[in-house]
C-alpha cells in the first residue's frame, strides 16, 4: 500500500510539473463571496478530512488532494462548472494543486479562493462543522493518555495515531520544552526564516512529492513536527517509513510567529 502511495504521490508531482506554466485564476474574498451569494460556484475544501470536519465553508465538500483520483467522481459532469478551490490561508499550497489537478481533468472555470477557510472565518461568513459537546473548564489541564518514554523524551500521546498531546504540549512547547525533544518546522525555509519555534530546525515537507527527508532527523531525540496548523504536520508523519515513524510525533495546533516570539494554540479533538 506504502508503494502505490507513493507511485501515485509522483503521479501527482509529474503532473504539477507540467502545468507549471498554466496560470491560475486567483479570486479574493469580495469575489469568492460574491460567487457563494449568488450561488454560482461549487466550493471545494482542499484540506484534510480532519480539518474539514472541524470547520468549513458552508455547502463545501471535501477533495484532499490525495484523494482526487477516488472523489473525482462525485464532481460536476459538466466540464464549464465554475468552482472555487481553497484551503488553510494565503501561504496554503493545496489549493493550488487541486486546482492544477481539476484543470488536467479537463474542468475549464477553476478558481482559487487564497484566503480560504481562515479569512472566511474572520469574515464572520456563514461555517459548517461538526458539534462538538461543550466541557466545562475545572482547572489546568489533566492528559488523559499515558505518558511514554521515546528517545530519552518523556511525553503524553495525542488522540490520534503519531500525535503527541497538543493541549499538554502547548503549555510546554514555549518555555518548558521536554528535554530530549527536537523541534522540526516543516515549512518553507522562507516561512521558517521569518518565525519559529525557539530550539526549532528548519526540515522542509514537500507537498508536491508527499515526502520529507528523514535522513536529516536526529536519531537520538524525539522529533516533534509542527507547521502553521498542523495539516502539514499530519501529512509529513502519514508519509514515514515505519521504522522512521517510531521516533516522531506530530504537534496539532496553530502556530503562529514573529522571530521567535509565538503563540501557540492546540487545535480541538474531533
Amino acid at each position: 500500500m506504502r508503494e502505490i502511495f507513493k507511485v501515485v504521490a509522483v503521479m501527482v508531482a509529474i503532473t504539477i510539473a507540467s502545468m507549471a506554466n498554466s496560470e491560475l485564476t486567483i479570486i479574493d474574498y469580495k469575489k469568492a463571496k460574491g460567487i457563494y451569494a449568488a450561488g454560482s460556484g461549487l466550493f471545494i475544501d482542499a484540506r484534510g478530512a480532519k480539518l474539514y470536519k472541524k470547520g468549513t465553508i458552508m455547502g463545501s465538500i471535501n477533495i484532499p488532494v490525495k484523494r482526487f483520483s477516488r472523489m473525482k467522481k462525485f464532481l460536476p459532469n459538466k466540464k464549464n462548472a465554475k468552482m472555487v478551490v481553497y484551503c488553510n490561508g494565503f501561504k496554503c499550497e493545496k489549493s493550488d494543486e487541486l486546482a492544477v489537478l481539476l484543470m488536467a481533468d479537463g474542468y475549464t472555470n477553476v478558481l482559487v479562493y487564497k484566503g480560504g477557510y481562515p479569512e472566511w472565518k474572520e469574515k464572520k461568513q456563514e461555517l459548517m462543522g461538526l458539534v462538538k459537546e461543550c466541557k466545562e473548564n475545572k482547572g489546568p489541564y489533566k492528559p488523559s493518555g499515558k505518558m511514554v518514554t521515546i528517545n530519552g523524551a518523556k511525553v503524553y500521546l495525542g488522540e490520534d495515531d503519531g500525535m503527541i498531546d497538543q493541549f499538554w504540549f502547548a503549555g510546554k512547547v514555549l518555555s518548558d520544552l521536554p528535554s530530549n525533544v527536537q523541534l522540526v518546522d516543516v515549512r518553507k525555509k522562507k516561512d521558517f526564516d521569518e518565525g519559529h519555534l525557539a530550539g526549532a530546525i528548519n526540515i522542509q515537507w514537500d507537498s508536491k512529492a508527499e515526502k520529507i527527508d528523514s535522513s536529516k532527523f536526529p536519531k537520538d531525540k524525539l522529533v516533534v513536527i509542527y507547521c502553521n496548523t498542523g495539516m502539514m504536520s499530519t501529512d509529513t508523519v502519514g508519509s514515514l517509513d515505519e521504522d522512521v515513524a517510531k521516533g516522531v510525533l506530530y504537534f496539532d495546533a496553530n502556530v503562529v510567529c514573529a522571530g521567535t516570539k509565538c503563540t501557540v494554540e492546540a487545535n480541538e479533538n474531533l
